[in-house]
């Protein structure tokens, strides 16, 4: 929905910009554009860095991706040590970190890094990978079932 906004958005800009010949607008709708890409992409190296986490240890089966309107996630389906789900939980947010460094190495005042970079915060406990952190800390050496929701077995 954000992406959808914002496109829509530079969409208008850049129409307004052609029919006015206004660079600020055009300018205005790039910046949008821009954002929303980097917001997008922020969380696509957040979910897939999980799942690379996920394939790595042989427990997972499979992997379902739940979306809503202004979230989008992956849930795994087998079974992981705790030990293993704190570190799939560790690999979303920490990847996307990564990734804001490098933006931020490579264009240092476009705050675009932001985006990749806030990710850091879905490690608090009120946050899907920061409740997976703690029960992967609180089950560490036990092996402990995953179950997509609404999987009744």
């Amino acid at each position: 929905m954000p992406f959808a906004a914002a496109a829509l958005g530079f969409t208008a800009c850049t129409f307004l910009a052609t029919m006015t010949t206004d660079p600020i607008l055009f300018q205005a709708g790039l910046w949008l554009l821009a954002h929303a890409l980097f917001l997008l992409a922020g969380f696509l190296v957040h979910e897939s860095s999980h799942v690379v986490g996920m394939r790595l240890f042989h427990g997972v089966s499979d992997v379902v991706i739940s979306a809503g309107v202004l979230r989008f996630s992956v849930i795994p389906v087998g079974r992981l040590y705790g030990w293993q789900i704190a570190i799939v939980a560790i690999f979303g947010p920490s990847a996307s970190c990564l990734a804001g460094a490098v933006v931020a190495l490579l264009a240092p005042g476009s705050f675009l890094q932001y985006w990749f970079l806030l990710h850091a915060v879905f490690l608090l406990p009120f946050f899907g990978d920061g409740r997976s952190l703690i029960l992967g800390i609180r089950a560490w050496a036990r092996p402990v079932g995953l179950l997509a929701p609404g999987v009744n077995c």
